[in-house]
């Protein structure tokens, strides 16, 4: 026979579990008032910035508008480890490429030295953020089926600072990404630039140049750009109607 004590403790965890399938319930059906921003001055304005770097809203109601529905908070994680296990592959090409650099000596020194101070510390560091960017994305990876769960999606959107610390994790492997390949890019730039022949120099320009050219393109035409430009525009119609008596 089982104890009294047991049958309470039993008891007591059907009753949390049915609170949280609740309290899930109801965050997907109202907005949780836990997401306004904080009375205080100090923490309302560091609660906006947040939204801002996280949402490109000064709020968690267009973050609310995503996360309604209980299977869109799954849909959202799913598609980001996707496209992580994408960044993955790449990652491993970067953490390659600046391998057989730092390994390798410089075929013509005089016209390409990658073995350079600035340009092997570039290459140095473009190595580490790779190797660790790699260790974190397989972190999220792994714990991404935890992260889709509805009792963990409970756990998280209870609190307003929880949703703005799982962001930051997601976004940490992207981060690292995004460092690796740029010091690889500028430690290219630095030996192109300090290479003794003029041909070089020039090739390294026009690429540049035209890939710089390139890049605006697809930017303008992305959705990124847009999202930036709604953004200026609703921070303008706040002020002005803040201005307005």
């Amino acid at each position: 026979m089982s104890s009294p004590s047991q049958n309470t403790g039993v008891a007591s965890e059907r009753s949390h579990s049915l609170e949280l399938h609740k309290a899930s319930g109801r965050f997907f059906k109202e907005f949780p008032p836990n997401w306004n921003a904080p009375k205080s001055f100090v923490s309302r304005h560091i609660f906006k910035m947040c939204c801002l770097m996280f949402t490109w809203h000064s709020d968690l109601h267009s973050l609310y508008d995503l996360l309604k529905e209980e299977k869109d908070w799954e849909e959202l994680h799913r598609q980001y480890l996707t496209q992580l296990n994408h960044v993955s592959n790449v990652q491993g090409l970067v953490l390659a490429t600046s391998a057989v650099f730092i390994s390798s000596n410089p075929p013509l020194v005089d016209d390409v030295d990658y073995s350079s101070h600035a340009s092997y510390a570039c290459l140095a560091e473009s190595l580490v953020f790779s190797l660790f960017g790699l260790l974190l994305q397989l972190k999220v990876s792994a714990s991404g089926i935890l992260f889709q769960k509805p009792s963990t999606a409970e756990i998280i959107i209870e609190r307003r600072w929880r949703i703005f610390w799982h962001l930051l994790g997601l976004a940490v492997p992207i981060i690292t990404f995004t460092m690796s390949v740029a010091l690889l890019l500028i430690a290219i730039v630095l030996t192109g630039f300090s290479s003794h022949s003029e041909t070089v120099q020039l090739y390294l320009s026009i690429t540049f140049a035209f890939l710089g050219a390139c890049q605006l393109v697809a930017t303008l035409g992305s959705p990124f750009y847009y999202c930036v430009c709604n953004v200026g525009g609703r921070s303008g119609k706040e002020s002005e109607n803040a201005g307005g008596p």
